[in-house]
């Protein structure tokens, strides 16, 4: 009995010290070291020393004390690295966009409309652009996935019929040579970008241009003042990261949950917020996307890549939209 008791006190204390050395091992690698050459040593050597200690000093709880103490002190100086906007961008996120709300109108200063021939070969443009919130006919979202099947990226499409269309999307904000990865994420090595973009430009960046993305298209069912309601939510956030930058984190700070954070966003406690490769099947099932077929079937008609990748560059959002419905109809 003893020593049941022993194993359900232990085994919590152990499954702790183990995530937490894990987590400390992370940051020595990316945010001590840089990810440089020596960082893997680094890591390897905490990791070998608190194992090292656990297995030579009883009882359990002092070692386990040691670590907790030198894990408090570490996020002391982990907390004090403070995000940026001076730093070398990837060019797609090196310009931040920026909101002017007068009225009836919402003017975006740097959309950005590049014209790609690749990823890395384009003309850079960026526009301004004006909106006006008596024209908002609704919004559209677009999945992204790029082969993980819990793992996606969301983009919000909001139309203001003869004011045109405007994509915003929550992003990393890549430093020149950085590419996504999940174990970075999850340190203070990637700030947060909100771009403001036209369709065209997000769209074929991710199904034509760079490394092949699943692309689907849905129309997003929300009255016309939740509507509003995000969309002058994600004009307030773009000033805000303007004023002041905000590390991304794969967990807390992506795509996804700072949307949830918004104003004016219901909270939503749902795995597949973090999962969100299933987040389209959630806001199925909450009548946000259309019911009159079953999720599969709309899924699979919903498919944009083969239409964006041939659509013409005048009038795309509105020939991607009527070559939907026109799949749709004859099916």
């Amino acid at each position: 009995m003893d020593q049941v008791l022993e194993w359900v006190i232990s085994a919590p204390l152990l499954m702790i010290a183990a995530v937490t050395t894990l987590w400390v091992a992370g940051a020595i690698y990316y945010d001590v070291c840089g990810a440089g050459r020596w960082g893997r040593a680094a890591a390897v050597a905490w990791v070998t020393g608190v194992t090292a200690l656990f297995a030579l000093w009883q009882p359990l709880w002092y070692p386990f004390a040691v670590l907790l103490g030198f894990t408090a002190l570490f996020l002391v100086w982990w907390s004090q690295l403070r995000p940026s906007h001076d730093r070398e961008w990837e060019p797609a996120v090196g310009t931040l966009p920026h909101a002017t709300h007068d009225g009836d109108a919402v003017t975006i200063a740097n959309v950005r409309n590049f014209e790609y021939r690749t990823l890395d070969d384009f003309t850079p443009r960026y526009e301004s652009r004006t909106y006006r919130l008596s024209e908002l006919r609704g919004v559209d979202i677009v999945f992204f996935n790029w082969g993980i099947a819990l793992m996606s990226h969301p983009v919000l499409t909001f139309d203001f019929g003869p004011d045109g269309r405007v994509c915003v999307s929550i992003e990393v904000r890549f430093r020149k040579g950085q590419r996504f990865s999940i174990p970075r994420s999850l340190y203070r090595q990637q700030e947060l970008v909100i771009v403001a973009a036209d369709e065209r430009d997000i769209v074929l960046r991710r199904t034509k241009h760079g490394r092949p993305q699943e692309a689907h298209l849905y129309r997003f069912s929300a009255p016309p003042e939740e509507v509003r309601a995000a969309f002058l939510d994600y004009a307030g956030a773009i000033n805000d990261l303007r004023a002041a930058p905000r590390w991304y984190h794969g967990i807390t700070t992506n795509c996804t949950t700072t949307f949830y954070r918004l104003p004016n966003s219901r909270c939503r406690f749902d795995w597949r917020v973090l999962a969100n490769g299933r987040l389209d099947r959630a806001l199925y099932a909450d009548g946000r996307l259309d019911r009159a077929l079953p999720f599969a079937e709309l899924k699979r008609l919903a498919r944009l890549n083969d239409i964006a990748n041939a659509a013409p560059a005048d009038g795309f959002g509105d020939h991607i939209r009527r070559e939907l419905e026109r799949r749709r109809c004859e099916r």
